[in-house]
């Protein structure tokens, strides 16, 4: 375990809901387990609503999870203990937003919004803090370090501010970088740039990157490790090449079913995409309703992740079982 930099073991959350009069409580995310490794990147992958925001707001300690809902760890230290300690916590835990014109003050330039950090977590203050920003901006490849160091942010392009964003979040030297769909507001060109970075920030800085996504193929080309969420519960994760070259949940296949993908062996023409209209309850398994391979004991049985093969683990029924016939096919 001291290569695990962060570890989640059966964490769940609930939001409480009002409709008709009455209070409801609402899944956001629902047993969810894994673990990242030190200088690793895990992807979260799902639509919206899979509950990838909730885990990363749980994680930098924005949400509480329930109460005797399981442990989040970072350094093998329980989030409740970091809780005392909560500003050393947010030095080496920290955020990229998916929206970096949001992310930044307008009225700040680059310096101010690099800089405070290292003001705030290192002490630093003027020549050694100016040295140590120009190092930042060199590092995600703002350069001419001067010419943009005094800019502000209606001066740049969109993937400029994503690097001001992920240089002020390397300023306090952290250990683990969450990066909400850090790309997806960006053109596609600017994209590769931006995962490019990331993974070269993971080797040059030591940095491990847990990338929030909901694109399976840029997954796949950035992390080691995919979790894939539907409607908060983890239903397949393991190697990022192997999840989406041999895909086995029907969620997961639906997915790379909808995109092109390049290393998918074949495409079914008659793919439906009403399959991917949320539907049903949550009885027995939460895909069950949207699910070509529904089967009766779908509906009573909620399938854990179980292990297949080295490399993967699945969460369905129809690896947990021999000889079922499929109810809709």
């Amino acid at each position: 375990m001291a290569d695990v930099i962060l570890s989640l073991s059966q964490v769940n959350k609930t939001y409480v809901t009002r409709k008709n009069g009455r209070n409801r409580n609402v899944w956001a995310v629902r047993n969810v387990s894994f673990d990242l490794k030190r200088q690793h990147i895990v992807a979260l992958v799902g639509e919206s609503g899979s509950g990838k925001s909730t885990i990363a707001k749980l994680i930098t300690g924005v949400e509480r999870s329930d109460a005797k809902s399981g442990s989040i760890l970072f350094e093998q230290k329980p989030l409740a203990e970091w809780r005392r300690h909560m500003r050393e916590y947010r030095r080496h835990v920290q955020m990229v937003f998916q929206d970096p014109y949001a992310a930044l003050n307008p009225l700040n330039p680059v310096n101010y919004a690099v800089g405070r950090p290292l003001t705030n977590y290192k002490k630093l203050r003027g020549q050694a803090r100016e040295q140590e920003i120009e190092q930042i901006l060199q590092q995600v490849h703002l350069t001419p370090v001067r010419e943009f160091a005094n800019k502000l942010p209606f001066e740049l392009s969109g993937g400029q501010l994503q690097r001001v964003v992920i240089a002020r979040a390397l300023a306090s030297s952290p250990k683990l970088i969450v990066a909400d769909e850090p790309v997806s507001m960006l053109d596609v060109s600017i994209r590769a740039e931006v995962i490019g970075l990331i993974d070269e920030l993971r080797t040059q800085a030591g940095v491990s990157f847990l990338y929030i996504t909901h694109d399976l193929i840029s997954a796949r080309l950035l992390a080691d490790e995919i979790v894939v969420l539907y409607r908060g519960t983890v239903v397949e994760s393991g190697d990022a090449k192997t999840v989406v070259r041999e895909a086995l949940h029907p969620y997961t296949q639906l997915l790379l079913q909808a995109i092109p993908n390049p290393w998918a062996p074949e495409q079914d023409e008659n793919f439906d995409m009403s399959l991917l209209e949320r539907t049903g309850d949550d009885t027995g398994c939460v895909f069950r309703s949207r699910c070509p391979h529904a089967m009766e004991a779908c509906a009573k049985t909620a399938p854990t992740l179980q292990p297949h093969g080295e490399k993967q683990q699945v969460a369905c029924l129809l690896y947990s079982a021999e000889s079922r016939e499929p109810v809709n096919s």
